[in-house]
């Protein structure tokens, strides 16, 4: 492998390919194994035969070029693929990868910044959705690989560019293992748990960013407790969170189904409901976790209820300095027994206090070790 992990030799691309083979087979769902058929479902293996040197030198000599080294060593491990990802279906072969400007002249001629490089590239991939991979042989490494890029109808120009084929075939395999993660089938669900629980404790630390990522790698392995506190965290940092609640919540069932559909009610879709007040977002919530209404919130420890009263109070005497005063104090002693709360989310959904938390105040409070982490 190279120093980043990626596939160089043909027998490391053969490793490489055979494990991603085992995940594809491992969380497919019936139809798409279906229309791959028994005999591949029984093999375990989505690649084919590998090309030998001579229909190698045959398409170097056709397109008039050698090939970066990590895709000819690809190609030698197998000539061609299927199901390289969410979008990229099959991978074309020492006979049909060919130049983009031939195989599909109306991509060159778009009329945008990105025109030059389409008709130069090197189209690698064939059936897709709607997206193309591609290879630049005028953007090549000192190790001879060429950058390669993704374009598809839902970027605005070509996608990120990444430093070699291998490079992209890694990161299309990062889409497809979070994708699949979202959807409640993770490909290595064991120690997500443990995540969550350290994610937690890094939490009421007021380690805000640590903890993201420990949900977040939770999340990924299939845990839909971690992918819920990920979002609590991004409730105190991101002002437009709605749109992750929304996505990354009640668009996945096995995220509610972990959490319980009275929580998100009570914690999350307040939060939506006030960045989205229309007609199809009280839809939205009624199918996934039922009539949103007056759903009362989790309770607090008596004595940050009793600070968020006078806070009340306060607020409504018209001392909104002296009620976020007592907010500010409580916070640090704010705790919970229960291990999906991490933070005072009530701050965040009280029609009378919520108006006093600044952006700048939110993210002091999930910063602030609270509780158990004070």
């Amino acid at each position: 492998m190279t120093s980043t992990g990626r596939p160089h030799t043909a027998e490391q691309w053969r490793v490489y390919l055979a494990g991603y083979s085992a995940d594809f087979f491992r969380v497919a769902d019936a139809d798409r194994l279906d229309r791959l058929g028994e005999e591949r479902r029984a093999s375990g293996w989505l690649g084919f035969d590998g090309a030998g040197e001579d229909a190698l030198a045959a398409v170097e000599e056709r397109l008039g070029v050698a090939l970066p080294p990590g895709y000819r060593a690809f190609l030698e491990a197998s000539d061609g693929w299927l199901e390289m990802g969410p979008f990229v279906w099959t991978m074309r072969t020492t006979a049909d990868v060919g130049w983009l400007r031939d195989l599909e002249p109306d991509m060159c001629d778009a009329g945008d910044e990105d025109d030059e490089l389409m008709a130069r590239a090197l189209l690698v991939s064939a059936d897709a959705d709607a997206c193309y991979w591609l290879l630049d042989p005028e953007d090549v490494s000192d190790d001879g690989e060429w950058a390669a890029y993704d374009w598809a109808s839902w970027y605005p120009g070509l996608g990120d560019r990444h430093d070699s084929f291998a490079d992209l075939v890694a990161a299309e395999r990062a889409s497809f293992e979070e994708l699949n993660a979202r959807d409640g089938r993770a490909l290595e669900p064991a120690g997500a748990a443990e995540l969550v629980a350290e994610g937690r404790r890094m939490a009421l630390q007021g380690d805000a960013e640590g903890a993201a990522g420990r949900f977040e790698a939770a999340a990924r392995k299939g845990s839909g407790a971690g992918r819920y506190l990920a979002v609590v965290v991004a409730a105190f940092l991101d002002p437009d969170v709605h749109h992750r609640i929304r996505n990354d919540v009640l668009g996945h069932p096995h995220v509610v189904e972990a959490v319980g559909a009275g929580r998100v009610r009570a914690e999350l879709v307040p939060l939506l409901l006030r960045r989205e007040p229309g007609e199809w977002a009280r839809r939205l919530v009624t199918q996934t976790v039922g009539e949103p209404g007056e759903v009362p919130g989790l309770p607090d420890p008596p004595e940050f209820a009793a600070a968020l009263e006078e806070a009340r109070e306060l607020t409504r005497g018209g001392d909104a300095g002296e009620a976020w005063s007592v907010v500010a104090a409580a916070v640090p002693g704010w705790h919970s027994d229960d291990p999906l709360r991490i933070a005072p989310l009530t701050l965040l959904t009280d029609p009378v206090l919520s108006p006093l938390v600044t952006a700048e105040r939110a993210a002091w409070i999930v910063t602030t070790p609270r509780g158990d982490g004070h």
